[in-house]
């Protein structure tokens, strides 16, 4: 399998995770638009990380997961659903063999044809897994855009993984009077929020933003507990979109958002991170993707995400704010 690095990551100016340096054993490269290969699924593989791929089913809210590592056994594995989503306009899943194994936690979303998800493992011994991964079925309409227009705007949720610890919240209990320096599994933290993307059919462009970003991390006196941090917003640029409806390009820090507390010094112009997705659906009606991103907010370290987005066209039947305005002549 491939190796991802864990990381130490800082929850807003406390630690939440222990001393020493994670880095070691890492082979994945880093994000930032470097034309990394694409595997047979389509995915890029940086985008795609320790994953081959998912299979959900929305019809019976099953999820099949195959090739992350240390999710279980056997190489493809089965995950539970969580009854409340951890992120909105996502089904949570689960993943964890026994006490003492890694846990996993997954957010997958389909529509019409296409599907897409997220996993992504809690810290453990200095490492975590995840990737992202999605996939269309059928052939490809191009969407049309209204009134003679040459442009459509997709609105939607966005959820990542994030390489630090989560609240506790669905780790099987430990028993039996373990050693507490046994290495113990943790919950992964997470990220939600936002997205819409344009898509220019004339000059087959792709941009957009991933915004109202929020970190979800274990609180420092309570594992079982989260503390919330508000994360820059991110802007999709260069991307570019193939006649088979695929699409991808590179990630950078909002430069409207660059008062945002958390947010790098001189960040504007900096790649990030790279997306990828797929447009699909009846009448190119929705499209699904993935991101990995690194090193965006100055509040926590080394941090690592890779998110995942399902986002459907806007219509004049849309009431979401930025469809009306987006329909706008």
């Amino acid at each position: 399998m491939k190796r991802i690095a864990a990381v130490c990551v800082l929850a807003i100016g406390v630690a939440s995770c222990g001393d020493g340096n994670p880095f070691t054993d890492t082979d994945t490269g880093t994000g930032g638009g470097t034309g990394t290969p694409t595997p047979a699924s389509g995915v890029p593989e940086n985008i795609l990380g320790d994953l081959e791929s998912i299979s959900f089913n929305a019809a019976d809210n099953t999820l099949t997961v195959t090739g992350l590592t240390q999710d279980g056994v056997p190489l493809v594995n089965d995950y539970r659903a969580i009854a409340t989503t951890f992120a909105p306009g996502f089904v949570t899943f689960t993943g964890q063999n026994d006490p003492l194994g890694r846990h996993a936690t997954a957010f997958v979303a389909s529509r019409d044809g296409l599907q897409a998800g997220v996993v992504m493992t809690g810290p453990q011994f200095n490492k975590f897994f995840g990737g992202t991964f999605f996939e269309r079925t059928g052939g490809y309409t191009a969407p049309v855009a209204p009134e003679s227009r040459f442009d459509v705007t997709y609105v939607g949720n966005y959820a990542a993984g994030l390489n630090g610890a989560g609240p506790r919240t669905d780790l099987f209990p430990v028993t039996g009077g373990v050693d507490p320096d046994v290495n113990g599994p943790e919950q992964t933290a997470f990220i939600r929020g936002l997205m819409f993307v344009n898509v220019d059919l004339n000059d087959m462009s792709v941009e957009g933003e991933i915004y109202d970003r929020t970190a979800v991390l274990q609180s420092p006196t309570n594992p079982n507990a989260a503390v919330f941090g508000d994360l820059p917003d991110l802007v999709l640029v260069d991307g570019a979109l193939t006649g088979d409806g695929t699409f991808s390009g590179n990630i950078e820090i909002d430069a409207t958002d660059v008062t945002n507390p958390g947010t790098p010094s001189d960040p504007v112009g900096v790649d990030i991170g790279d997306f990828a997705g797929v447009i699909g659906g009846t009448d190119g009606g929705s499209i699904v993707g993935g991101t990995r991103i690194e090193e965006f907010t100055d509040e926590l370290d080394s941090e690592i995400e890779f998110g995942v987005f399902v986002l459907d066209i806007c219509t004049t039947a849309s009431t979401d704010p930025i469809c009306v305005n987006a329909l706008q002549p």
